[in-house]
């Protein structure tokens, strides 16, 4: 049964679309914009069902680009990549999904040239640098196995 929507509603519709439109949101995003909006919880109910059926938002799609993004931009690691995704409401079987399909090579080599780059820049005692490296990297969620490999490269 389709859903009939009030002028006003249409109005809002419209600034949501092109909102969901300049990037991928996921519907905790949506949900907090039409708050913002004042827009009643039937209301926003209503305009995300139609914005789902309508492929506006698509949280698969959404948890694809945020992990290619935060992974090559802000080099982030698996574990913060799962943490921020499940605080913005993502189902954990969407998130799970998603990181099982990263590349291992390619998130080894992220790891390795932001590590490598990080290692010229720490200042300090040996202790320090060590303790310094450790904390950036956990973090940034990458796994301490990683990490305590890449350890042994400081001296």
């Amino acid at each position: 049964m389709p859903i009939s929507f009030t002028e006003n509603d249409k109005i809002i519709i419209e600034k949501i679309q092109s909102y969901c439109l300049y990037q991928e949101r996921c519907v905790k995003e949506v949900k907090n914009k039409l708050f913002s909006l004042k827009v009643s919880s039937k209301s926003a109910n209503d305009i995300i069902e139609y914005l789902i059926d309508n492929d506006y938002l698509n949280e698969e799609r959404y948890t694809k680009m945020f992990i290619q993004g935060k992974l090559r931009i802000k080099k982030w690691g698996r574990i913060k990549l799962k943490y921020e995704l499940r605080s913005k409401g993502i189902n954990i079987n969407i998130i799970d999904d998603n990181i099982q399909k990263i590349n291992e090579e390619d998130y080894l080599n992220y790891f390795n040239e932001f590590s490598t780059n990080k290692i010229k820049f720490l200042k300090g005692t040996k202790d320090q640098k060590k303790r310094s490296f450790i904390n950036y990297f956990t973090y940034r969620g990458w796994e301490n196995s990683l990490i305590y490999q890449k350890l042994k490269d400081i001296n």
